[in-house]
């Protein structure tokens, strides 16, 4: 009895101790383009507050701190089908994927695939980590994830959730996108994430994005807003939105390599 209690209080203070604020750093390496072999690297934190978290760029988390102080944010780039901002609440099983355009405009698409997982016997070593292999189809996408009961909450990067204990590892089988646990530390409890936004669907998104492709500066357009181009010298110089279009385009075309590929738009 008394090595059961032992057990059970060892439990519940390992719990406790991860039911803490906690800040999680993962790297991931992605292939932007599914023309190109090409890789590169970013710092992503799963920021996690009483079973809310946020997973965002080490930028974009700097850039909501700004801006719940009343300060300016960062901007974003050209392609928002890039961009990776997640927020989940736990407590009410929501996954919300959030965007953001040039104006600071927001949108925001509501996950609503399921994570079927299936926990496979396979063990490893991740880091100082013992870990345990689980597979699952998402987006497209089949993915292998290595998780750890060391740290028993059921969260994880990306939209990735649902398993007993945190993801140390998840990377699909094309190889095109690895998320790594790099470290670990404490936060103040406060998640700056983004509360506004228009909501809409994957399907509305999609098109949205065509739409955006086929005119990028239409929104720019509407509220009067002139481009600017570098003169070669370092100098801005006015520019048209004729002029300044297929680069865009351009850009949008070669990292049109998203992690869900069941929502991929052919741009032409």
């Amino acid at each position: 009895m008394k090595k059961r209690l032992s057990g059970f209080l060892l439990v519940l203070a390992t719990l406790c101790l991860f039911a803490q604020n906690k800040t999680f750093v993962y790297q991931l390496d992605y292939r932007y383009s599914d023309k190109k072999d090409d890789k590169k690297k970013e710092t992503f934190t799963l920021d996690i507050v009483n079973q809310q978290s946020v997973f965002r760029t080490e930028d974009e988390r700097m850039s909501d701190s700004l801006l719940s102080s009343g300060k300016y944010g960062f901007g974003m780039g050209s392609n928002m089908e890039s961009q990776i901002y997640v927020m989940k609440n736990l407590n009410v099983n929501e996954i919300k994927k959030s965007y953001k355009t040039h104006l600071r405009d927001y949108y925001y698409v509501k996950v609503d695939e399921k994570m079927n997982w299936k926990i496979l016997p396979d063990k490893d070593k991740i880091g100082d980590f013992e870990v345990q292999k689980a597979e699952v189809n998402y987006g497209g996408r089949n993915w292998a994830a290595w998780f750890t009961t060391e740290i028993p909450i059921p969260e994880g990067p990306y939209v990735f959730n649902g398993l007993p204990g945190l993801i140390v590892k998840v990377k699909d089988n094309k190889g095109d996108y690895d998320f790594t646990l790099k470290a670990i530390r404490k936060n103040k409890g406060n998640l700056f994430f983004r509360k506004r936004g228009l909501e809409m669907s994957y399907p509305t998104f999609k098109k949205l994005m065509m739409d955006y492709y086929n005119d990028p500066y239409a929104e720019i357009k509407s509220k009067g807003v002139g481009v600017w181009k570098d003169d070669g010298f370092g100098n801005p110089v006015k520019a048209t939105y004729s002029e300044m279009t297929p680069g865009v385009q351009k850009n949008i075309r070669e990292t049109n390599n998203p992690i869900e590929l069941n929502y991929k738009n052919d741009y032409k």
